[in-house]
């Protein structure tokens, strides 16, 4: 990706505008030549037809800066993104010029493509708003340092007052991290070789979430045993009543998986073609392309389409011709989080299927309350 001066860009340029989570190049690739997609929305009672143009969220990269002002500029670095991939990509899921070799150049714009496409979709960002939700009850909801009738009843108050609400992050938190959490997961994504699957057979569909971590049965592994349930009782110390406590290890994982344990990464590029990422080994840096027979294609496109699926937050899409692959609704979102360590008051909100599932978007008040 060439340099882009970040400081000289104009930060009113992309306000408004509809940004979309998933890129409009990569969704034609799964469109008829009217830029038309057959959708299934969680949101909407039928799946029908929709414009690429959209499928898109206004203004989902729209953040406040340090001057107060509503700023685009994270919609124009993800355009840079994009810009600089989707040569590379159209190229692999081309049905004439798909065995052409990558260089180093391409391999690498596919790679960051790949690290932010992980990093900037609406389940990561309600993510960090669950984990927010964690972090102030862990700081707000703790039995009083002394134990009164007073501190007390404040605590048993405090508790009734949090079974009402969720805290929400600013959107603005999602995008501090993107670039740091697309860097980190990019340096994986090097230590594995990439493959691109054409399919002579069958047909693929993608979703608002389209990178798939193809985890061992195994996963996912245990979590921290939590702690038992706050005591109230108290041990006298030169007159000072104070409740028993204890250091608190918390951990948290995302239900989706991760790509430390994941055995393949798959990413539909187009109706018939797969771009997967291998396990990690000394041959990285070889890439393959290689043609499916035909029954090989049909087993390939009923597991990735499987997968695809469950991965699906809002919604699911496919080539018009495909709309078969999209009669049944989609599969009920579960817990987006795992956590261990902490007491149930604590993770009520992290740790149980989300009662919203929209996060929150710049310029948009939404209550606290469920």
């Amino acid at each position: 990706m060439e340099y882009w001066d970040v400081a000289s860009a104009d930060p009113q340029q992309q306000v408004g505008a509809r940004h979309h989570t998933v890129p409009a190049f990569y969704i034609r690739g799964f469109a008829n030549p009217q830029d038309q997609v057959w959708v299934r929305d969680r949101r909407r009672p039928e799946p029908g037809l929709s414009k690429v143009t959209d499928l898109a969220v206004r203004d989902f990269y729209t953040f406040t800066n340090v001057d107060g002002q509503s700023d685009g500029r994270f919609e124009q670095l993800l355009e840079k993104v994009e810009t600089a991939a989707a040569p590379a990509l159209k190229r692999l899921r081309s049905a004439v010029v798909w065995n052409a070799p990558l260089s180093a150049e391409d391999r690498d714009e596919i790679i960051t493509f790949v690290a932010f496409q992980m990093a900037r979709g609406p389940r990561k960002r309600r993510e960090i708003e669950l984990q927010a939700d964690l972090l102030a009850r862990l700081e707000t909801i703790n039995p009083p340092a002394r134990l009164t009738n007073k501190t007390l009843a404040e605590y048993r108050n405090q508790q009734k007052l949090w079974q009402g609400m969720e805290i929400f992050s600013d959107p603005g938190e999602h995008m501090k991290i993107i670039g740091s959490l697309a860097a980190q997961l990019a340096r994986h994504l090097h230590a594995r070789p990439m493959t691109a699957l054409m399919l002579t057979e069958s047909a693929l569909l993608s979703c608002d979430e389209p990178v798939l971590l193809m985890q061992p049965e195994r996963a996912p592994g245990p979590l921290l045993p939590d702690p038992p349930a706050p005591r109230l009782g108290s041990r006298r110390r030169k007159g000072v009543r104070t409740p028993r406590r204890r250091n608190q290890l918390i951990q948290v994982q995302s239900t989706a998986g991760g790509i430390l344990t994941a055995e393949q990464i798959l990413l539909p590029l187009g109706r018939r073609t797969i771009l997967a990422f291998g396990p990690p080994g000394p041959q990285a840096d070889v890439d393959t392309n290689i043609q499916l027979t035909a029954e090989e294609s049909r087993e390939a496109a009923a597991e990735v389409n499987a997968r695809v699926l469950s991965r699906a937050y809002f919604s699911a899409f496919c080539h018009p011709d495909d709309r078969a692959l999209l009669d049944a609704p989609l599969p009920e979102v579960g817990p987006l989080l795992r956590v261990g360590g902490a007491h149930d008051e604590h993770k009520a909100v992290v740790a149980a299927v989300p009662r919203q599932l929209q996060p929150q978007v710049h310029g948009r008040r939404r209550s606290n309350r469920k």
